[in-house]
């Protein structure tokens, strides 16, 4: 189904979506205006139009400067439940965790489909080990949004036969380096995901793979050796994140890579590239954007893409409760975490009888200032060609703070704005070279 958007020029004015192949493209106002029905008229007052003409579907309506109409993209955790008990997880995921009711995640894809939701991404925990988790997946496609699940690759037989018979399912795999690295922190299951990955690629050479690769200092070198697995099991991409300070173990902040050892990787990358033919994907490009594989629903023209562009959508089971946050590496995905330190990245919560809710807190940016307000930069970066010129979307507002640091009996907003303002990106290699 090919569905289309107008938005604010900020996020591309107008563009076409295939929900076939998951990808979002630019097209010219013509083509834009040439899908609508005779007649039709804009501006109407309503904060969202969908119209649908000759089969394909139309969204427009308010184009704000801050956000775009509805999100792009879902990251769904259907499950806090999982296998496996990482020590930079930074959702704290567990076994035994409880998972999200299968009638209430139906309900919400209904409704995001109906909104021109284009991409869910099924998340966790481990989404797999959702009981219902293949029809979860169904039902999101049966609506017309494309679906992409994050998962550690550790999953039972009957998983894996079943998704070597999906069609147009992104599967986005975590490998942390070699076999003795990856194994170090994920336990022994090197060899188990890469047996399930192998099996799916004979199965189903349709399926995207992507490996994702959290960035440390044991792996920092291991770059080809990344590459050439990608090669093995025919992955398109890999995506390098380096390690965030908010993990289940603090010892593992230790594994954190300098601003000049990033660099190095990423000079490895672009190499690998060259070599093996391997796109990548990370989290600072400035010089290397154009050689950088390029999200498929995401700009991120001026800024990071989270809630902006997209959003975490979580479960309280105790509350019963929906979460809407920009970032999972925020305070706000930590159920325990201070409420007075998690308050200013939640968006905010609604109940599934309740779903209209969501429109509510995307809409309003008072909900999303530290996603939103771009003056939350750095000052360093606001002066530097590479954010000037969109080659990077500056400072991160999540790790570019120190929380414990925070005094919980003042504003804690106005303390993460200083905070943010005084302290540029910790991985911005620019700075070694100034």
């Amino acid at each position: 189904m090919i569905k289309l958007y107008h938005e604010h020029p900020e996020f591309d004015e107008y563009t076409k979506f295939d929900t076939g192949t998951g990808r979002l493209v630019p097209i010219t106002a013509a083509e834009f205006q040439s899908t609508l029905p005779g007649g039709f008229s804009a501006g109407n007052g309503q904060y969202l139009q969908r119209v649908t003409s000759d089969g394909i579907t139309v969204f427009q309506g308010e184009t704000p400067v801050t956000h775009t109409r509805f999100p792009r993209r879902l990251y769904f955790q259907i499950t806090r439940n999982c296998n496996l008990h990482c020590p930079f997880c930074f959702i704290k995921a567990e076994k035994g965790l409880e998972h999200v009711p299968t009638d209430s995640i139906k309900e919400i894809a209904t409704y995001m489909g109906e909104n021109g939701l284009m991409e869910v991404r099924l998340t966790g925990g481990e989404p797999t080990s959702h009981p219902d988790f293949i029809e979860i997946l169904h039902k999101f496609q049966e609506v017309n949004i494309y679906v992409s699940v994050a998962t550690n690759g550790v999953f039972s037989e009957r998983i894996r036969d079943m998704l070597a018979e999906e069609k147009n399912l992104w599967l986005i795999c975590s490998i942390d380096g070699d076999r003795e690295t990856h194994n170090r922190y994920r336990g022994n299951t090197y060899d188990t995901i890469l047996k399930n990955l192998t099996y799916l690629r004979n199965k189903n050479p349709s399926l995207r793979f992507r490996i994702t690769t959290v960035l440390t200092r044991d792996n920092r070198d291991q770059i080809f050796e990344l590459g050439k697995m990608c090669q093995s099991v025919g992955a398109e991409s890999i995506t390098v994140i380096p390690l965030r300070p908010q993990v289940r173990n603090p010892e593992a902040r230790a594994w954190m890579v300098t601003a000049s050892e990033f660099k190095s990787v990423i000079e490895s990358l672009v190499e690998a590239r060259r070599q093996l033919g391997i796109q990548f994907t990370t989290t600072i490009e400035t010089d290397y954007k154009s050689m950088i594989y390029k999200d498929p629903v995401f700009t991120k023209r001026s800024s990071c893409a989270a809630g902006r562009e997209g959003t975490n959508l979580d479960y309280d089971a105790d509350m019963r409760r929906f979460l809407v946050y920009g970032c999972s590496y925020s305070p706000a995905s930590d159920l325990q975490a201070v409420p007075e330190i998690r308050r200013p990245f939640l968006a905010g919560s609604f109940d599934i009888d309740d779903l209209p809710k969501f429109l509510d807190i995307w809409q309003d940016d008072s909900r999303w200032t530290l996603f939103r307000d771009t003056s939350y930069k750095s000052d360093d970066c606001k002066q530097c060609s590479y954010f000037l010129h969109h080659l990077c979307t500056g400072s991160c507002p999540i790790q570019n703070v120190d929380y414990s640091s925070l005094q919980l009996d003042k504003d804690v907003l106005n303390q993460l704005k200083q905070q943010i303002a005084s302290t540029s990106e910790w991985y911005c290699y620019k700075m070694i070279e100034s």
